[in-house]
């Protein structure tokens, strides 16, 4: 039987405050002065174990124990099937990104890294592992996972996208403190999209593959110092967002189709 509409609201609600505190609290605990250095990213990794840890409990007591449901309906499938899940979203994302990158390195704005390869790599591990565990799993197990799936038993897979969209910005909005139309509507493109990769592929880990690749790749491009790049800001955003996102939604479910066919 479909849950009752006070309980709908209400275990959403419980999943966001407990993701959206724990991310606070977080980010007051690690308040260092350069979020950059290799402390302020142990810093992060080791309080999003416990962020992840905690929402991931969070969502098995209320599907489990208070649902009575099985972790399914979150869009978790088997291991390997979750594995291979997370890595079709870093590809999908990663390729057209690296593509749309290099076709703007032969128009004169090329993306270089600038630190000796062991520091790019050494940063690009931690920042990984930081994003991953205290943005991507957290965020998208709540908005992709969870709330999509109490809304799924009382609304069309359609209106299911669009009014975890509308939470997931209002919360990403209320934790970064200010309201930047740039911001909001990119926040939007980013729920909706995913939205629809884990409605057609039924798996939440494909959103998290592309959410821990966009926002690692961004971070890296506009916050660290071991990757330069010649263009503008703009340019940077279409190789980092409008494009990759678009051909996301695009091949996603064009290559589910046809593992489905096969």
């Amino acid at each position: 039987m479909p849950l009752p509409l006070w309980s709908v609201l209400v275990r959403i609600a419980v999943a966001i405050g407990v993701t959206a505190g724990a991310l606070l609290l977080a980010v007051a605990l690690s308040n260092l002065a350069d979020p950059t250095a290799h402390r302020a990213l142990l810093t992060r990794i080791l309080s999003g174990l416990a962020i992840s840890a905690l929402v991931i409990a969070v969502i098995v007591v209320l599907v489990r124990w208070a649902g009575r449901r099985s972790l399914s309906v979150v869009g978790f499938t088997t291991a390997a099937g979750d594995l291979r899940a997370f890595g079709l979203g870093i590809a999908a994302w990663t390729v057209p990104a690296a593509a749309t990158f290099f076709v703007l390195a032969l128009l004169g704005s090329p993306l270089q890294i600038t630190a000796p390869a062991a520091e790019f790599w050494l940063v690009l591990g931690l920042l990984f592992l930081a994003v991953l565990l205290t943005e991507a799993i957290p965020e998208e197990l709540v908005f992709r996972g969870y709330a999509s799936a109490v809304l799924a038993e009382r609304l069309s897979p359609w209106r299911v996208i669009g009014v975890q969209t509308v939470l997931f910005v209002a919360t990403v909005t209320l934790l970064r403190g200010d309201v930047n139309p740039l911001d909001v509507s990119l926040f939007a493109a980013m729920g909706f999209v995913l939205g629809y990769v884990r409605l057609v592929t039924g798996s939440v880990w494909t959103a998290v593959g592309i959410h821990v690749a966009f926002q690692t790749a961004s971070q890296l491009v506009f916050t660290h110092s071991v990757i330069e790049f010649g263009g503008s800001p703009e340019l940077a955003m279409v190789a980092l967002g409008a494009v990759p996102f678009t051909a996301a939604a695009i091949l996603i479910p064009i290559l589910v189709a046809w593992k489905t066919h096969d």
